[in-house]
């Protein structure tokens, strides 16, 4: 171990030659090189190996500096697609609720409800794309920090609206049950499962701000949030006949499919970075 602080404090004085790459930056460099490090441990290789092999993942102070270079052009484009893609559907479904609103179809409160609920949804699925799209990446190449931060930072963004829309559609939702049926809430299978989603959303949100994972276990973690909402959103039609019923079996079918490939995904989402890069041959 304490060669390995040495090789650490060794490695630190280079970094610190980089352009761009400030105290913080460098900080989480260490961190996510002491997580490889124990990666590579625990397969079986000694300490100098594995912090050898760790290094020439991360790459030398010259190729940070330019990866560090190249993220200041530009945001990252699954975070561009998505904030579009949520953007356009919501515009869409807005355009949809105020047209059933003036046929006289719906009502206002009923409407906002719907709306609110739906984009709090979605944009939980956009967070779970983008975990995707970081599951994807990362088996061929790992993220540099500055990257990682962006990331954390949109998703966290992403999260807090997620949560915000939901909260307040709820809340109009029960104010629109009580003056219909006379009750806020009776706990059937959509109430329960907005109860699940908001639940899961502010989960997601603590791991952001209070937990002690990793960044990559976050944005991993984002992944499930797509079967929360899923079953929740979705599922919950499968099992209440009621208001806006739309399940069928193949519906179920379609359901369990992204059930069961999100999850793959989030397996895949634990293996160590890069394992999916051609390895070069000596």
């Amino acid at each position: 171990m304490d060669n390995l602080e040495k090789l650490v404090a060794e490695w630190r004085k280079t970094m610190m030659t980089a352009p761009n790459v400030g105290r913080e930056t460098l900080n989480e460099l260490e961190n996510h090189l002491r997580e490889n490090v124990g990666q590579l441990v625990r397969s079986g290789m000694t300490e100098p190996e594995a912090f050898q092999r760790a290094v020439t993942q991360l790459g030398g102070a010259g190729a940070i500096a330019l990866e560090f270079q190249k993220l200041d052009q530009g945001t990252w484009l699954p975070v561009k697609l998505v904030t579009g893609l949520g953007a356009t559907a919501a515009l869409a479904f807005a355009i949809l609720l105020i047209a059933r609103f003036d046929a006289g179809r719906t009502s206002f409160l009923l409407a906002s409800h719907v709306f609110l609920v739906t984009l709090g949804y979605t944009t939980t699925f956009l967070v779970g794309a983008l975990g995707i799209c970081f599951v994807g990446q990362r088996c061929f190449s790992d993220f540099s920090p500055s990257r990682m931060h962006s990331l954390m930072r949109t998703t966290f963004t992403f999260g807090c609206a997620a949560v915000s829309l939901t909260a307040v559609g709820i809340i109009l939702g029960m104010i629109w049950a009580k003056a219909e049926w006379g009750r806020y809430w009776a706990w059937d299978a959509k109430e329960i499962g907005a109860f699940a989603v908001i639940v899961w959303q502010a989960c997601f949100l603590f791991a952001h701000r209070f937990a002690c994972g990793t960044a990559r276990g976050v944005l991993v973690m984002s992944v499930l949030g797509n079967i929360v909402v899923g079953l929740g959103w979705f599922g919950a039609n499968l099992l209440y006949g009621g208001l806006h019923s739309y399940g069928t079996w193949n519906y179920s079918l379609l359901l369990l499919a992204a059930v069961v490939s999100n999850f793959a995904f989030f397996l895949i989402g634990l293996a160590p970075a890069g394992w999916l890069r051609p390895r070069k041959v000596s």
